[in-house]
């Protein structure tokens, strides 16, 4: 596969992505080595700092080991579900050493701002605006993990209702479709107890705690253009947070 040079992506993201998607199908399998920086300088035919680069933010991410003196390995997945770093919750999953999938639970549908306020997601000025709302539920061995909910501001990400979804990675889309990285995100955390609703969604009894995370995700100008609610269950399943330097913040996306 070749690297598009005239991609807004970075190179150095591309590379990364290859590799990641290179160790998902086994080409590099667990506890082996990846070719040297200059096999994929070569290979790519770009340069070694950009090879590094790419490395570095796999490494940072915990797919990717270095020894000194012998060369890069690649990790094995993590047995936790690494949901809160901003790479995204089918990102998190498929890194996860479990049986897990991700289900669309809705088409995208277009809603209004009073839609996304009823939900309890606050965004200045969101009564003005327009979104396409997505819901999803992951599972583990048949079991629901996690509910999630995203909305799209219709304007940034016009047309995203029309795109196939289905199995698809919402970072990828995000950046292979619209072109754009995350430049920050807030995130809040709280406990609630299951409504109806939820606790029916996710198989427990009613007024069990879940972990409720509220995401803002930010494209410079563009603020709070994607926000997701993600309803957690924490009974039976272990859920952990990798955190970044802010000067290489974008390695967690």
């Amino acid at each position: 596969m070749a690297l598009n040079a005239q991609s807004p992506i970075p190179l150095y993201r591309q590379l990364a992505d290859v590799l990641s998607s290179e160790i998902d199908t086994g080409e590099h399998a667990v506890a082996t080595k990846i070719p040297s920086e200059h096999e994929l300088a070569n290979r790519f035919e770009i340069g070694r700092p950009t090879v590094r680069q790419a490395t570095d933010l796999l490494v940072r991410q915990g797919r990717l080991e270095r020894r000194r003196g012998s060369g890069t390995y690649v990790l094995p997945p993590s047995h936790s579900i690494d949901l809160f770093s901003l790479a995204g919750t089918s990102t998190a999953l498929r890194k996860s050493n479990k049986n897990a999938q991700l289900l669309m639970m809705s088409e995208p549908v277009s809603v209004n701002g009073k839609s996304l306020l009823a939900s309890g997601m606050s965004v200045q000025g969101s009564l003005q605006m327009e979104w396409v709302r997505l819901e999803r539920q992951a599972m583990v061995n048949g079991e629901p993990v996690l509910y999630e909910t995203l909305w799209f501001d219709a304007d940034v990400f016009a047309g995203v209702e029309q795109q196939p979804l289905k199995d698809r990675s919402i970072s990828a889309l995000v950046r292979d479709v619209y072109f754009l990285e995350p430049s920050s995100a807030d995130q809040t955390f709280s406990v609630i107890s299951a409504s109806a609703s939820i606790a029916k969604k996710l198989k427990v009894k009613k007024e069990t705690p879940l972990l409720r995370v509220q995401r803002h995700l930010h494209f410079n100008q563009n603020k709070n253009a994607l926000l997701a609610e993600i309803i957690c269950r924490t009974d039976h399943f272990e859920f952990s947070q990798t955190l970044y330097p802010s000067q290489v913040a974008d390695a967690a996306l």
